[in-house]
């Protein structure tokens, strides 16, 4: 495999994981990200995973606004006309109460997603859960940030596809505890209004080493 094509398979891995996250990839997907494992198993060898992301991150927000935090334009920029680039914030009337957050392994994301399939949501789940990798809602916000945020589907109706399901909390514990655990979890914070996307963490910098 030449560089030009490692690099390439290096720069495919995040989507191809957050896609797996929410749907079944193709052949040619499953394919690519197999090679794009083994290259990031080569150039990274004292790594116990060739996992792109080892955890998952649910996050689950509500009673947030998107405040426009644009610094104001400075001289330099007036003179040069160079560009003010828009940035944004999320803004929480009880950030205590409004925010919490679900850990798992990814490989235990792929198993939720599979449940999903299999009690017939396959085509409902990547409305539902909204995936990026390293979205941090207390990071500020590019304008393509904030239209992912406002596109976040109604909580209601994701709870509602939920109930739609018949036994889905038994057919939860015939997988494992951990399951339903994390299914009463996502149901309970849609019922209760919260938004909730999926937070891959990529690899840190010192786990390269």
């Amino acid at each position: 495999m030449d560089r030009e094509e490692s690099r390439r398979l290096t720069f495919r891995l995040p989507d191809l994981r957050k896609k797996e996250l929410r749907t079944k990839l193709t052949a040619s997907e499953q394919q690519e990200l197999d090679k794009a494992r083994a290259v990031m198993a080569e150039t990274y060898p004292n790594r116990t995973s060739e996992q792109y992301a080892d955890k998952v991150r649910l996050m689950a927000i509500r009673n947030f606004t998107i405040k426009d935090t644009t610094r104001k334009e400075s001289i330099f920029q007036k003179l040069f006309k160079q560009e003010n680039s828009k940035e944004y914030r999320l803004h929480f009337l009880n950030e205590d109460e409004d925010v919490a957050a679900y850990t798992f392994p990814f490989t235990f994301g792929l198993e939720i997603r599979q449940l999903m399939e299999d009690v017939g949501l396959g085509l409902d789940w990547p409305k539902m859960l909204p995936v990026d990798d390293g979205m941090s809602y207390t990071d500020p916000l590019e304008e393509d940030d904030k239209e992912w945020f406002e596109a976040f589907p109604d909580p209601a109706w994701c709870a509602a596809k939920l109930d739609e399901v018949k036994s889905l909390e038994e057919k939860a514990a015939d997988q494992s505890e951990e399951m339903v655990k994390a299914i009463r979890w996502i149901k309970t914070h849609w019922e209760n209004g919260y938004k909730i996307y999926a937070d891959i963490d990529p690899w840190e910098d010192d786990d390269l080493d």
